[in-house]
């Protein structure tokens, strides 16, 4: 009985430790696919980071988009050093961040709803995803304009919404409520301009906005503006 005993503890102790294996490599192969994307739109960004008393921390951080592969990722340099995260649709990894160490801000610097959001806004709102097969909800009436509710296949882990001008017929709004962490934000994606490398009006601006206590008491996080973007090599062309 006894050596039944520690035949099965030792069982149990192997499995263990291959289910751990099995998940760190799970893990890297994550992050290797996600390192993999390559980028085809390049951009410059200036970042305003707004603190609880209305003062802005300002930052220029370079982000990249691939609109197809659900492709998102930022660099930025700061005092405390580099600070870098990728999104590959749900698939998210940073490095760098604990380095900064502003506790006055409202929101970390790069994290995956924050990096989900500016990817809906910048892509969608540029009109550079097909946004056509999305399964489409009733019509939301926010500050006196009608919208109709859009809801891409990703994330699954939050609730995304991108609500269309019923006017423009564009993307004009990103709404995304993590109920788990008790987030609820949205952000306005506008300024658009035409880029002749995209052949496409992009916007130049996103805001982010705290609504936990509804659009009417909204508060500015983050502003976005972007100020080059340039159309990278295909995957197809030589870098």
């Amino acid at each position: 009985m006894k050596h039944s005993i520690i035949l099965s503890i030792a069982l149990l102790a192997v499995l263990n430790i291959l289910l751990i294996g099995c998940d760190g490599q799970t893990r890297k192969e994550d992050r290797d696919e996600v390192v993999s994307v390559k980028v085809t739109i390049d951009a410059d960004c200036i970042v305003h980071y707004f603190k609880s008393n209305a003062s802005a921390y300002i930052t220029r951080q370079r982000h990249g988009y691939n609109p197809g592969a659900g492709f998102f990722q930022a660099a930025s340099m700061e005092p405390t050093g580099k600070i870098q995260c990728s999104l590959k649709q749900d698939i998210f990894d940073s490095t760098g961040q604990k380095q900064v160490a502003l506790s006055d801000l409202p929101e970390s610097f790069l994290n995956k709803n924050l990096a989900t959001v500016l990817f809906y806004s910048f892509c969608a709102g540029g009109n550079l995803l097909e946004t056509g097969s999305m399964m489409t909800g009733d019509n939301i009436k926010i500050e006196g304009q009608w919208y109709k509710s859009l809801k891409p296949a990703w994330p699954n882990d939050v609730e995304v919404t991108l609500l269309q001008s019923l006017d423009s017929s564009r993307i004009e709004l990103v709404q995304l409520d993590d109920s788990q962490d008790g987030l609820m934000w949205l952000a306005r994606c506008y300024n658009d301009r035409y880029s002749r490398e995209l052949e496409e009006r992009v916007p130049r601006t996103v805001d982010v906005f705290d609504v936990r206590d509804g659009i009417a008491s909204k508060e500015l996080m983050i502003r976005f503006d972007y100020k080059d973007i340039r159309k990278t090599a295909s995957p197809d062309e030589p870098n």
